[in-house]
């Protein structure tokens, strides 16, 4: 509504907050301007308020994203997938007593923290491979499911184009890729569940230069999966041959030992938990990232599957075949 007179105009706006079409609940109101008519500040806003539709609670920033999130739900109700798993991942592997072994999060045992320094310390194996004086002794085999856990937790970094301008996630993704090199699926499955899908209804393809310069630059690298390849083969070869002079070369003998220490290590076993995620999940960002870049029907079918279904080396495999990004 515009109400014109001599000097000033004055506007009225009904406006509404949407979520992908669908108009947020207690998200409406109503704005009033005045704007300056005068030749020398024509156009330009005097004064203005606004009157929003009040709500029972005020829900704020964290009640803004459980409304997006209801509303991607009733959407895409296999989002409730990642989300339920989100729940019983942050409940078992943090707080639960007798599900997993050893303490939970809550108790501060000082061994979980000291395991955990020394993992890191030795991180992507490069201070025991070149024998650097820091380098603390741990069991093989857990370091090698630690870091081929993490291996497989930056590989994700492929997808990154999955968060633009264009297409802003609830949760950004490259916060959630470093994250995940500390909590692995507690920030992967909240990424899952929140994040806004490719449109359905549109066939226009993404272009390189709409990416952020580090999104292109890392999510689009030929290098990203040989070298966490490498990596993640480092890890297994590590897993059955690492530390022969402190845990023997018996196969049998180190499974054994491996599994008294999983039978009371909480960290060690959380790791085992997030390796069934991250299989299980993996294949999930891999239809969008196909949309993007073109594809339609049932081209590249067969990479899609591997994709999806081959742990770790299949994504791999797939960032390594898939169609480029075209450039404008």
């Amino acid at each position: 509504a515009v109400d014109k007179r001599k000097n000033t105009t004055k506007i009225g706006v009904q406006w509404h907050v949407e979520n992908d079409g669908v108009a947020l609940p207690f998200t409406r109101g109503c704005s009033f301007y005045t704007v300056d008519n005068r030749e020398s500040n024509y156009g330009l806003i005097s004064t203005g308020f606004d009157v929003p539709e009040p709500a029972p609670l005020k829900p704020g920033g964290f009640g803004l994203f459980l409304l997006s999130f209801a509303s991607k739900l009733i959407d895409e109700p296999v989002r409730a997938i990642p989300a339920i798993c989100c729940i019983l991942y942050l409940y078992i592997v943090f707080f639960s007593n007798g599900i997993l072994p050893g303490k939970d999060a809550l108790q501060l045992d000082p061994k979980t923290w000291e395991e955990v320094r020394d993992l890191s310390l030795n991180f992507f194996l490069v201070a025991p491979i070149l024998k650097l004086p820091f380098s603390p002794i741990v069991h093989p085999m857990l370091e090698g499911v630690f870091n081929f856990l993490l291996a497989w937790a930056a590989l994700f970094a492929g997808f990154l184009s999955d968060d633009r301008k264009e297409k802003p996630n609830v949760i950004p993704m490259l916060p959630v890729v470093i994250g995940m090199q500390l909590l692995t699926s507690a920030f992967f499955l909240p990424y899952l569940s929140s994040r806004t899908s490719e449109p359905s209804n549109t066939s226009s393809v993404l272009y390189m230069e709409e990416l952020e310069p580090i999104h292109s630059v890392l999510g689009e690298s030929p290098f990203l999966g040989p070298v966490l390849a490498a990596v993640g083969s480092a890890s297994i070869a590590w897993f059955f041959l690492g530390r022969q002079d402190q845990f023997g070369s018996v196969f049998a003998d180190r499974y054994d030992s491996f599994v008294s220490l999983l039978s009371v290590d909480r960290v060690g076993s959380s790791f085992l938990v997030d390796l069934a995620i991250f299989g299980i999940f993996q294949g999930w960002l891999v239809d969008d990232d196909l949309k993007r870049r073109g594809v339609n029907g049932n081209e590249y079918d067969f990479l899609r599957l591997v994709a999806k279904f081959v742990p770790f080396f299949g994504l791999v495999v797939y960032f390594a075949f898939r169609p480029e990004l075209p450039r404008k």
